[in-house]
């Protein structure tokens, strides 16, 4: 999978998450976060996925539901040179 993405707050960290497959349930993280205290959103991208066609502009958005169904999306965008 060419885009991975984890939640990270203090020691607690979350598994790692790529994009589901064809109609695959979206993975559930079980993850909770503590208020007021710092967390963030760890993504790395393999170019090398995709071979020579990986290389170019790159955007890729990363989207998480709470449990209450809130959606949150981040958008990344790069550049892959070789």
């Amino acid at each position: 999978m060419c885009t991975n993405a984890r939640l990270v707050q203090g020691s607690n960290v979350s598994g790692w998450f790529g994009m589901p497959m064809a109609n695959a349930p979206l993975p559930d993280a079980n993850f909770k976060l503590v208020p007021n205290e710092p967390a963030y959103l760890e993504v790395t991208v393999d170019p090398a996925a995709h071979g020579e066609a990986g290389l170019g502009p790159l955007t890729r958005r990363v989207t998480m539901q709470t449990a209450g169904g809130q959606q949150f999306s981040f958008d990344l965008t790069g550049v892959i040179v070789h």
